[in-house]
């Protein structure tokens, strides 16, 4: 099997480690404007000993047969690239947000309801155990009614490359790193939202973060009426021991679950039971579990309807920031 990649700027590192557990995987083409980036990438990976290098994408589909495309390049452009991609016919695995525009997201989700190829997104998280553990024990029913859900995501500051700092490029904080709080809300908690409000801003560090949000937070509603909330930073020192802190709380109408920071385990309290901690089932490798489910003419595991709502909630949670208006998601 042939993988095409576009850009090396995001978490590519899941699709390699994945094709390698697969086997009978080669990297054919990359594309990537870097191109003392992309030599160094070939010179230590593998997988891509053999691999084209383009300046321009636009080559590599054009010169490059492939059956699966890795798409990590900037925000800003990827619109584009995944339009293009849907006539390609091949399966996409996109970094995330999709787009940074409302109205680009709407040119993409109409390229791909004709494309022969499956879309999803690098939702990392939703494979990390904890996470899928909790999204198995709401739906067991450890905690009733999901009323309330909020997410706590904390990053080190640290030097960043130019496109991170534009927002024409990126696309902002709340689309960058609060896709992964709102999906995981949103997964977990098994409820979708009705409408949104939100504050961000740059204040702090503007050597470093340029015209990127140094803080974030949102206030949703779900649909059956609770609430949930995500916290954003980059304020996190750099003398922190780990780049990210991370947490989800989720209360119902029968408990509460808990993932702090560095715990692997879910922490659960529940109307039948005292406190105590569940330990996580191994969880497959996302681009593993996206070939297969292919393979297997079996359902995506992180769809492209979810890719394309996600993506939508966190353009009008900025969109809700800028304007200072509660947005309706519907």
């Amino acid at each position: 099997m042939r993988l095409g990649m576009i850009g090396l700027k995001g978490h590519q590192s899941t699709v390699l480690t994945g094709m390698r557990q697969l086997g009978g995987w080669e990297i054919a083409g990359v594309a990537e404007d870097d191109r003392a980036a992309a030599d160094r990438f070939k010179q230590r990976e593998r997988l891509a000993s053999k691999a084209v290098v383009f300046d321009d994408w636009r080559r590599l589909l054009d010169h490059c047969p492939m059956d699966v495309c890795c798409v990590c390049d900037e925000n800003g452009v990827r619109a584009e690239q995944l339009i293009a991609l849907a006539k390609l016919g091949v399966h996409v695995v996109a970094e995330k947000p999709l787009t940074t525009t409302l109205g680009d997201l709407q040119r993409v989700r109409t390229a791909w309801t004709q494309a022969k190829g499956r879309l999803t997104m690098l939702l990392t998280m939703r494979h990390e155990g904890k996470y899928a553990a909790a999204h198995k024990l709401v739906r067991d029913g450890a905690v009733g009614e999901p009323l309330l859900a909020s997410v706590q995501k904390s990053y080190r500051l640290e030097t960043r490359e130019d496109w991170f700092r534009s927002f024409k490029r990126l696309g902002g904080t709340i689309p960058y790193i609060g896709i992964h709080a709102v999906d995981l809300m949103r997964w977990i908690g098994g409820q979708d939202f009705s409408q949104v409000a939100a504050v961000q801003g740059t204040q702090g560090k503007r050597d470093i973060m340029g015209e990127t949000e140094s803080h974030a937070s949102l206030l949703l509603k779900m649909a059956n009426g609770g609430s949930a909330t995500a916290h954003l930073d980059y304020l996190r020192p750099s003398t922190a021991d780990a780049h990210g802190d991370d947490r989800l709380h989720l209360a119902g109408t029968e408990g509460v679950i808990d993932m702090l920071g560095a715990n692997k385990n879910v922490v659960v309290l529940t109307s039948k039971q005292k406190q105590h901690e569940v330990e996580p089932k191994p969880v497959p490798n996302l681009f593993v579990a996206f070939m297969n489910s292919i393979q297997n003419n079996e359902p995506t595991p992180i769809p492209a309807e979810d890719c394309f709502r996600v993506t939508e909630i966190v353009l009008k949670a900025r969109e809700a920031a800028e304007t200072g208006k509660v947005v309706p998601l519907s």
